[in-house]
């Protein structure tokens, strides 16, 4: 246990000087300051520590003793809570803790997070934070899906009368809000985006130590997945888009040259809207687009195919006009409708809990992203490794990829038939 001394700064001083601390930690260790209390020197009692009982300081002797042994009992108490019997961390730390106690310092005052205003701040900060793996910052999107879960759980608390807390996000919670976004007609996919938003808020303040409510993390806890029901265009359909005489409307034209590269590279839109002349290289005789994909941040190096190549001639080598996304989205059903792809899709999904089966014109459901799924197919079919599919998709995982494989079971069988299994003369020619 430390001792606390106090000595006067000045014995023979005829005038009033003051009271200082003496702190001893260890023989090497010393604390030493004022306590800011001023008498003169013939009131002070060295031997017992007080001031003396003279008449001078009546009113005060009692109010300046009381508060020299608050400080040393501040000092024992402060010593005794230390998580530590290293002499020099607990100078460090008590001198802090006395400068505070003398107004020297302001105190740190701890802050205490609720799960709204640690979002909040985990969100401000995600609109600087850099992706390690990309080391880009996070999308627009995503900022804003931060944003949208905030609003529906507060949406949730009015509506349901259960308050979000840290300690409030248990399984009871999880039932409850998966059925008020059910409630909301959302669909499974989108559930599952806000339920894995919510878990990374959960994981944040976990890891920060603000929260210690690990029921996120049970089993039941979990991101809905619904099978995804995009379209794929095969080479037929999309030779139809191909031949189609577009040129009395060049911003249709334009979308569909784009949307084609897209189909033949299978480059996000991202990456196959705003292709230059630069990207285009020539590696050991052949030509490649050679593109840093924005996503990922990876290099990928993509064969010319030759429709890609009779656009790049019919615009001087260059790739198509960048445009904006939703602008490409807008006219890639229309250019179904004239290249007369019209089979009717059963589309089934899941809203409000719900299995909904539509009945739609394929030619309606063209995104632009039907263009990367057209690629993975087109080229699974046609026999090209599942590897090297991957290589130019820049897919890292087989089983993400495998989501992109949109061929029906008949088209499938005819790929299976094909296999030297089934064919053994072919296999011994």
């Amino acid at each position: 246990m430390a001792s606390v001394k106090f000595r006067l700064r000045n014995t023979t001083s005829t005038k009033n000087v003051s009271i200082n601390f003496d702190i001893n930690i260890s023989a090497k260790d010393r604390l030493r300051g004022s306590t800011n209390i001023f008498i003169l020197p013939q009131y002070w009692d060295q031997g017992n520590q007080r001031i003396r009982n003279v008449t001078a300081l009546s009113k005060t002797k009692d109010k300046l003793n009381k508060k020299l042994s608050k400080f040393k009992s501040f000092v024992d108490d402060k010593i005794a809570e230390y998580e530590t019997t290293n002499f020099s961390e607990i100078k460090k730390l008590l001198k802090k803790d006395v400068d505070i106690y003398f107004g020297k310092a302001e105190e740190e005052i701890e802050e205490v997070y609720t799960f709204y205003s640690f979002s909040d701040k985990f969100i401000k900060q995600s609109k600087v934070r850099v992706n390690e793996t990309t080391g880009k910052k996070l999308s627009y999107r995503t900022l804003r899906d931060y944003d949208r879960l905030i609003e529906l759980l507060k949406d949730f608390e009015v509506k349901k009368k259960y308050e979000i807390t840290f300690n409030s996000i248990n399984l009871e919670f999880y039932y409850s809000f998966k059925s008020y976004l059910e409630n909301l007609d959302f669909s499974v996919n989108t559930i599952g985006k806000y339920i894995k938003i919510l878990k990374v808020f959960m994981n944040a303040a976990t890891e920060q130590g603000i929260n210690s409510n690990l029921s996120y993390k049970n089993k039941r806890f979990i991101k809905p997945v619904a099978e995804s029901q995009n379209i794929y265009l095969n080479t037929k359909e999309l030779e139809s888009i191909i031949k189609l005489d577009l040129s009395k409307n060049p911003t249709m034209e334009n979308a569909r040259d784009l949307f084609i590269i897209g189909a033949y590279t299978g480059l996000r839109v991202s990456d196959f809207n705003g292709l230059t002349k630069e990207n285009i290289k020539i590696l050991n005789g052949k030509r490649f687009f050679q593109v840093i994909v924005q996503k990922t941040g990876k290099y990928l190096p993509i064969p010319l195919h030759p429709e890609v190549e009779k656009i790049l001639k019919r615009n001087n080598g260059h790739p198509p006009a960048k445009m904006k996304n939703q602008a490409i989205n807008d006219e890639l059903p229309r250019i179904g409708a004239k290249a007369k792809i019209k089979e009717i899709i059963t589309i089934k999904s899941i809203k409000g809990g719900k299995e909904i089966t539509e009945m739609k014109q394929k030619c309606k459901l063209i995104k632009n992203h039907t263009a990367r799924r057209s690629f993975c197919t087109n080229a699974y079919i046609a026999g090209m490794s599942t590897l090297d599919i991957m290589a130019i998709s820049g897919h890292t995982s087989e089983k993400t990829f495998l989501n992109y494989i949109k061929i029906t079971a008949d088209e499938r069988a005819i790929k299976i038939s094909e296999n030297s299994f089934f064919n053994p003369n072919l296999k011994l020619a």
